[in-house]
């Protein structure tokens, strides 16, 4: 006690303590003791409010159950995307990439937030020569290649345009890959071909969304469609067990919504002959034994007969029957899988689920007005009712909105949907009527003295949202179409070709001249009274781009009121901003070919200046690739040289080999491509599959050697060797394992009218070029775009 005194003594006097002292050792300890003790209960203090204030305790997440009961339990319940933030106007101005947040719908993004364009200062300095050339005199490697492919066709081109449109004689050489590797083989200097870099690009894309449909949208829709499952059948059975089995069209109608769902996710389910048994061989194309726990439920047996008959005819996609759970006739040949998605089975499965989610809501019943209609006036009420849940069900979970609207825009993008009505236009109609608080029971009751008069406001104010001809409205004003409005959860395929033909023919474009040649393609009728009743590709391409110069196109389109038509669908165009031109793959790709028709022909190499390589060359590129959009993928795989190979491309890197130079279209599509990679990030779809973002960013990696070749190209300046092997990389490091379908149809009203589309094969383009003191001819392939009635 005496020694603590004194230590007590010394601390008041502002003393120096001595702790050699035993006594005012063991004060210190104390004193420290005390002194942490109080830093270390602050401190659990701030750490337990911090925690009390920012974070719930959530109670332990389900696993899914063994045996899959009624009820669907996810296995992961997806949290509300990190969306941008400060998106600017679309210019590449705002943070998007950046800036990221939590509360930011998704259904407010667009691809265009993510579009930033390439500016570039770079001035051509490229030496040219003066036209006509001769050919066998002024070319360095003219007789080493009239030794090796027959030129005399094409000596006349040559000498005059300093290019050539060349055939392909090549047997069973008809795809990019394999006449590249052929024209390298036999030592003849490659040019890469605008032409090629869009197929590569194409082709890049349509594999990038095959990805994200199998390996994060599959899961995304499975576990979308078991979230709105069991919401609706909690629902359903909480009601049946008030009323019982009545004549309840609410009743009735919260089945028909839990059959919807239910129907969609039997469709999404692998089947016995789907699964992959075999513990050591891995199949990508078919489901492993995990995913087949992941990817189950049990129907209830109160549903089950009428969701696998409605299965039944869905996978049969054979008949034309009346729906088990819809009510109404529908075409099941619509379910026709196509190639490219039923090598695989959860492709396979995806594709119906997707189509089965196009499955019209009528908005209108049979009746005078409407003898086509779908329904009668009480099995219409029932499919409203079930309409009206699905739109409440989505639109009171912002979580599920977002989840929809990042799948609905990617397969929008993709594949094209038409615009037409959805739930949130639904959602909105219902407010604007009834409020936020209303109730589906108080509208559709039967008890509803006033429902004939509410339904009739809500289909009115339904049927008033309207959209643009180019986004493929259905028309509120003709009677025939009556039966197709209503409501879908996913809208039909659609891209803007039925509008834009269907603008450019009908009985009023009159032929002008009655000896208009009799191979026209795009006239029906007697002569008197002929007139344009079928379209043609340029009709697409001359919107974008005047086609002058082009007989062709001069004859098919030598109508009464066709200028006046072309003028209107411009009109259209010149209001698109950054947002429509990125709306979707088909706008994307048109946007991209405005900066190969449009280029500046005095800083380009001579072949390219003449009006012929526009019409000749640049049109068949836009061409192919209108038509190209419209195809599946090719499959590729790595390609390896076999000793023995006669498509080799690996043998000595030919210094001559040359990139068709058009710097601005290049940056177009590298502008594009990063457009895709940010909202791929920013939706997190990369969480997924980071796959798909990786072959964008390869493909970018591709276009910025390319575009440095063409910078020295175009400043006269030679390549080198790493330049070369790049080349030589590129245009031959994939074969082509599983070609597409490479042609189309076109119709037009009636069935039996059509064009086919085609770019089956390939044609050549020869180009001469300057190659410092030398010229030079380097030939590559290009579309092979056919037409044909």
């Amino acid at each position: 006690m005496d020694n603590e005194k004194e230590i007590n003594n010394q601390e008041k006097q502002g003393k120096e303590l001595d702790f050699s002292h035993p006594a005012k050792l063991i004060k210190e300890k104390q004193n420290a003791i005390y002194y942490a003790g109080s830093i270390i209960f602050i401190l659990l203090v701030i750490v337990f409010l911090h925690w009390q204030f920012n974070y719930k305790i959530e109670p332990a997440k389900p696993q899914i159950a063994k045996k899959a009961p009624d009820t669907i339990i996810a296995t992961t319940t997806p949290a509300g995307p990190n969306l941008p933030g400060d998106f600017g106007n679309g210019d590449g101005e705002g943070d998007g990439f950046s800036a990221l947040i939590g509360n930011l719908k998704a259904e407010d993004i667009n691809f265009g937030h993510f579009y930033k364009k390439e500016e570039s200062d770079f001035k051509p300095s490229i030496a040219g020569f003066d036209l006509p050339i001769n050919i066998k005199a002024d070319l360095t490697n003219y007789y080493d290649l009239s030794r090796k492919i027959n030129l005399d066709p094409y000596i006349g081109d040559l000498n005059q345009y300093a290019f050539a449109i060349m055939s392909n004689t090549a047997a069973n050489v008809d795809n990019f890959f394999d006449m590249n590797r052929y024209l390298a083989a036999k030592g003849i200097p490659v040019l890469v071909t605008s032409d090629f870099i869009f197929y590569v690009f194409q082709n890049t894309c349509k594999q990038v969304f095959k990805e994200i449909e199998k390996n994060a949208f599959f899961e995304n829709v499975w576990d979308l469609n078991t979230q709105l499952y069991n919401i609706s059948l909690t629902r359903y059975k909480q009601r049946l067990g008030e009323v019982g089995l009545l004549n309840d069209p609410i009743l009735e109608g919260e089945r028909l919504e839990v059959a919807f769902f239910a129907v969609a996710l039997k469709l999404l389910m692998p089947t016995e002959k789907q699964i992959n048994y075999k513990i050591n061989f891995t199949d990508a194309a078919k489901f492993d034994p995990q995913e087949v726990d992941r990817y189950n439920f049990n129907i209830p047996e109160y549903l089950r007969e009428s969701v696998e008959a409605e299965v039944a005819l869905i996978k049969g996609a054979k008949s034309q029957a009346k729906s088990p759970i819809t009510l109404y006739e529908r075409n099941y040949k619509d379910f026709q899988v196509p190639d490219n998605y039923s090598k695989n089975a959860k492709l396979n499965n995806f594709y119906l689920a997707l189509k089965w989610l196009n499955t019209l809501f009528p908005l209108y019943a049979r009746d005078a007005g409407c003898e086509d209609c779908l329904l009668d006036h009480d099995d219409e009420i029932i499919n409203f009712v079930a309409a009206s849940l699905i739109v409440e069900d989505l639109s009171e979970n912002q979580e599920l909105k977002n989840q929809w609207a990042i799948i609905y825009k990617f397969i929008s993008y993709f594949s094209g949907l038409r615009q037409d009505l959805t739930y949130l236009h639904y959602h909105d109609a219902l407010v604007d009527l009834f409020g936020e608080e209303y109730s589906i029971e108080d509208i559709f009751s039967p008890a509803n003295a006033s429902r004939q008069e509410d339904i009739k406001n809500l289909q009115d104010k339904i049927v008033n949202y309207n959209f643009t001809g180019m986004e493929g409205v259905i028309s509120r004003s003709d009677p025939k179409f009556k039966p197709r409005l209503g409501m879908r959860l996913l809208q039909e395929t659609y891209w803007p070709n039925d509008y834009i033909f269907g603008e450019l023919t009908g009985a009023d474009l009159k032929v002008k001249n009655l000896d208009q040649p009799k191979n026209v393609i795009t006239r029906c009728g007697k002569q008197a009274e002929a007139y344009r009743c079928k379209g043609i590709g340029r009709d697409i391409i001359n919107l974008l781009y005047p086609i002058h110069d082009d007989e062709y196109f001069t004859v098919n389109t030598d109508y009464l009121n066709y200028g006046q038509r072309v003028g209107n669908l411009r009109g259209q165009l010149a209001d698109f901003d950054v947002f429509t031109w990125n709306n979707n793959i088909y706008w994307t790709s048109l946007d991209i070919l405005k900066s190969l028709l449009y280029y500046e022909r005095a800083d380009s190499p001579v072949f390219a200046r003449s009006v012929q390589w526009q019409v000749e060359k640049n049109l068949n590129t836009a061409l192919g690739a209108w038509a190209n959009l419209h195809l599946a993928e090719d499959n590729y795989s790595n390609y390896f040289e076999q000793q023995d190979s006669k498509l080799g491309a690996y043998a000595d890197c030919n210094i001559y080999n040359y990139v068709e130079p058009n710097i601005n279209f290049i940056a177009e599509l590298s502008a594009k491509s990063n457009m895709l990679i940010g909202i791929l990030g920013a939706l997190k779809v990369t969480e997924k599959t980071n796959a798909a973002s990786a072959q964008l960013k390869d493909m970018n990696n591709k276009l910025d050697s390319l575009k440095a070749i063409m910078r020295k190209e175009l400043a006269g300046k030679e390549i080198n060797k790493e330049d070369c092997r790049f080349i030589n990389d590129f245009i031959s490091c994939y074969a082509v394992i599983n070609k597409a379908d490479k042609e189309f149809s076109v119709k037009f009203g009636d069935n039996k009218l059509r064009t086919t589309e085609s770019i089956k094969g390939i044609k050549l383009v020869a180009v001469v070029n300057r190659h410092n003191d030398k010229k030079i001819i380097a030939i590559g392939p290009i579309f092979n775009y056919q037409e044909k009635p």
